[in-house]
């Protein structure tokens, strides 16, 4: 094991090559399921479409007494991945995989280890003309597993068909017991229809539960909108707690813009110490950047 280890770290190593694809095929028909996941992630690296019977079948192979085969679902989720990356546009498998549930003994309770693969599988199905994609993916939305919550949100949002920000608006209205999932949720809502998207996420940045909060602020940041630029500062001039107001700037330092950067600069010039030492901290991101070193320099010498 260890030597097919190293081999296959060797050929990830190497640009693609007959030899080497026919290598990878045998990793991917082997009995393994680590070193099949391995030789998926390759073959998604190299960009191996040709390799896609072996990745079909040894998914195939790997739902056959899954507990012994895939303890993990490790391999069965690296091939879908790779199906993913190499725009696969058959839907079976993606069917097969997006109802698929795999219930294993772990310290003394039953799991589902199979949440991502339900995720992957939705985004992949997303990816094909399948005319009933929307249908399949809904019932993920109420999931219990929150990997598959987060893969049909992704999903939802790469589908681009009609009325997929209403089911997204939906789900963020009804809400979900992991703020992980609603941020995933918003920053869809931002990629899908942005001018559209910006007043109902901000809307939450008044949330009661303070992590949905920080995760529209963070996604409104991510968005690098111009816009949002205005309603972050403007919630941040509101009274929050210090953790939410740090989220603020960071999700402010996170559009990248001029003019949000030189609103953190006057902060760390001009705030009351708490607030400076939270502005110069989301400016942390921009260490790498010699010029803005240089302004936060001046920034601090200046107080």
């Amino acid at each position: 094991m260890e030597d097919q280890l190293a081999r296959l770290a060797e050929l990830r190593s190497q640009p693609p090559s007959p030899d080497g694809r026919a290598e990878v095929a045998g990793f991917l028909n082997g009995k393994s399921s680590l070193l099949a996941a391995k030789a998926a992630r390759i073959a998604g690296e190299w960009q191996a479409a040709e390799l896609i019977p072996e990745l079909l079948a040894a998914f195939e192979r790997f739902l056959l007494k899954p507990e012994l085969t895939d303890k993990g679902c490790g391999a069965k989720s690296e091939i879908l991945k790779t199906l993913c990356k190499l725009e696969h546009d058959s839907p079976a498998v993606f069917l097969r995989g997006i109802r698929y549930v795999q219930m294993e003994a772990v310290w003394g309770r039953s799991v589902d280890t199979a949440a991502e693969l339900r995720g992957l599988s939705a985004i992949g199905l997303a990816q094909t003309a399948y005319p009933d994609v929307l249908e399949e993916i809904l019932p993920l939305l109420l999931d219990s597993e929150r990997g598959a919550r987060i893969g049909a949100i992704r999903a939802i949002g790469a589908c681009g068909l009609p009325g997929d920000a209403l089911v997204l608006r939906l789900k963020a209205l009804s809400g979900d017991p992991e703020p992980e999932v609603l941020g995933e949720c918003f920053a869809a809502l931002l990629r899908a229809q942005p001018a559209k998207s910006l007043a109902f996420v901000a809307a939450f940045l008044g949330a009661e539960q303070q992590a949905v909060a920080e995760a529209a602020a963070l996604a409104l940041g991510d968005s690098r909108l111009e816009s949002a630029f205005e309603l972050l500062r403007n919630a941040f001039e509101r009274p929050h707690a210090r953790a939410l107001r740090r989220a603020l700037l960071l999700a402010i330092a996170l559009l990248r813009r001029e003019s949000a950067i030189d609103f953190l600069l006057e902060l760390v010039r001009t705030g009351e110490a708490q607030t400076s030492a939270d502005a110069e901290a989301a400016l942390a991101m921009y260490n790498q950047d010699p010029k803005l070193r240089e302004r936060l320099e001046s920034a601090r010498a200046s107080r």
